[in-house]
């Protein structure tokens, strides 16, 4: 029953506001984002149509974006930030973009053509070194179409199901200079498993979900970063940019 209202209010919403409404797309950073006639629900599209879909990211991210870089972002959702940091970075950047949930990974499809320095992972990310030993027993997206939640465990030497940094370095020959986390609570990961991020990334930006464990549980887990080697520079919303000392 509580999934309930949001669901039908989604549905009414859908209905009732017809497609002409939004603007065929929009401009966030320089990069044309495609609205109208996409598979997104009304606060998507309202949050774009406004200029406000991850606007707290995208603002500490244009404090560190440069040219060259390769960025590593653990939540790709429908890949808007992922085109914002491709154009930053341009052609001689990578960039890869790691999503847990087939279906915003086939909305992003839809909404993208394909760039040759971007690389779309599916799967669980967490941001610590080893990633073997987590496994996501459930992975729920009742709620917003953006907001797929996965309910984590630790299982011995490799049990697990999700990537984490290392692997992802052996995979794909992978070092990121940013990473970007936004993955709807599986930061706390961080809480029993400290961080040991490689030299190679100077920068952090995490969203952090302070609703689900509390103020003191994000300044917990910020803490945890800066002791990893990092300072904090800065905050937009519950986003942290986090930069090597």
């Amino acid at each position: 029953m509580q999934n309930l209202y949001p669901r039908i209010r989604r549905a009414l919403l859908k209905n009732f506001i017809p497609e002409f409404y939004w603007p065929k797309s929009v401009d966030l950073d320089g990069v044309t984002v495609p609205v109208r006639g996409m598979p997104l629900n009304f606060g998507t599209k309202f949050w774009l149509k406004n200029g406000e879909y991850e606007q707290d990211e995208r603002v500490l991210l244009a404090k560190v974006l440069k040219p060259g870089m390769k960025v590593l972002e653990m939540g790709g959702s429908i890949g808007v930030l992922a085109q914002i940091v491709c154009q930053k970075v341009g052609s001689n950047g990578q960039v890869m973009s790691i999503e847990a949930s087939e279906r915003l990974v086939e909305i992003s499809s839809t909404m993208w053509s394909p760039v040759g320095h971007l690389k779309r992972v599916i799967g669980f990310a967490f941001p610590v070194e080893n990633g073997d030993t987590i496994y996501v027993s459930e992975f729920q997206t009742e709620g917003s179409e953006l907001d797929g939640r996965g309910t984590w465990e630790l299982r011995d030497s490799g049990g697990g199901n999700a990537w984490g940094l290392r692997t992802i370095r052996s995979e794909f020959d992978f070092d990121p200079d940013v990473l970007i986390v936004d993955i709807e609570g599986g930061e706390t990961i961080l809480d029993v498993v400290d961080p040991d991020f490689s030299e190679s990334i100077q920068s952090i930006i995490m969203e952090f979900h302070p609703h689900i464990y509390g103020i003191k549980g994000k300044e917990s887990l910020e803490n945890k970063i800066v002791k990893s080697g990092f300072q904090v520079h800065s905050r937009a919303g519950h986003c942290t940019l986090f930069v090597r000392v």
